[in-house]
């Protein structure tokens, strides 16, 4: 369950099952026999459900490289938004670059592999503002801190959850290995191995739940580096493994469905 105004971060080993679990959650019918239901608001998530009010950054920026920032974010506006008129949307863009942080490099193309752009850092907010112009009620995100130095992935993952409070949007992403400032950003996180919950819930809460378990913290250590290792088969061993889930699952309870309330167009 993912509120809104809150960011939710999947994370665990190569191979644990967060790409799966993205795909479920996004409608993709890629292998094997989907079981179970999702929701938003208390209703059916419905391809058309989603096309209306979800949207997906992938890992790798889709952009055009010979286009501009505030060109990519006005065509994006005129697409998601055809009854706004063309003030509304001037003023929407403008908005969106101030809050994306865009506004210096409004008139930088995106560029690629060939003739240098916008960077890394600044192509990942511009496709978090693409999918904005959108107003979904919920983004997921695969990998979104990916190929980005330290300082870029912490001003992302800072800027993601001020977009989620500030919209009122719930954002679902996967992460591989954060820091521990981008740790700190998270408000809940979930840890999957072998398609198995290790722990979902608050990412400050993790610390203390892993002291109840009798695998406290080093000092100084990145909480999410620790839970990483212990749920990693192929290096801790399959007993920490099964030891992690089988605590995990004694605690568990199942998340309710909300009544459904209405969803705004």
């Amino acid at each position: 369950s993912v509120q809104p105004g809150e960011v939710l971060a999947l994370m665990g080993p190569s191979g644990a099952g967060k790409t799966t679990l993205l795909n479920l959650l996004t409608l993709e019918r890629a292998g094997g026999t989907p079981v179970g239901s999702v929701s938003l608001n208390g209703h059916p998530f419905t391809l058309a459900m989603y096309q209306q009010h979800a949207c997906y950054v992938t890992q790798t920026d889709r952009l055009w490289a010979f286009l501009t920032a505030r060109e990519h974010l006005e065509y994006a506006s005129a697409l998601y938004r055809p009854s706004a008129s063309s003030l509304e949307r001037k003023r929407g863009v403008d908005q969106l670059l101030k809050e994306v942080g865009l506004q210096d490099a409004q008139h930088t193309k995106a560029g690629n592999e060939f003739f240098k752009g916008l960077s890394g850092g600044q192509k990942r907010r511009l496709s978090l503002g693409v999918a904005l112009c959108k107003k979904p009620h919920v983004i997921f995100l695969d990998e979104p801190t990916s190929g980005l130095d330290a300082a870029s992935a912490s001003s992302i993952m800072h800027f993601l959850k001020e977009t989620a409070v500030r919209m009122d949007i719930a954002i679902l992403c996967t992460i591989h290995q954060p820091s521990t400032s981008v740790f700190a950003g998270f408000d809940n996180v979930c840890f999957l191995t072998g398609g198995q919950f290790a722990y979902l819930g608050k990412a400050s809460n993790l610390p203390a739940y892993l002291n109840t378990v009798g695998k406290p913290l080093p000092p100084n250590a990145n909480p999410a580096d620790v839970m990483l290792d212990l749920i990693n088969r192929d290096f801790s061993g399959g007993s920490t493994v099964d030891f992690m889930v089988g605590e995990w699952q004694q605690r568990t309870h199942a998340s309710t469905i909300s009544t459904p309330s209405d969803l705004s167009e």
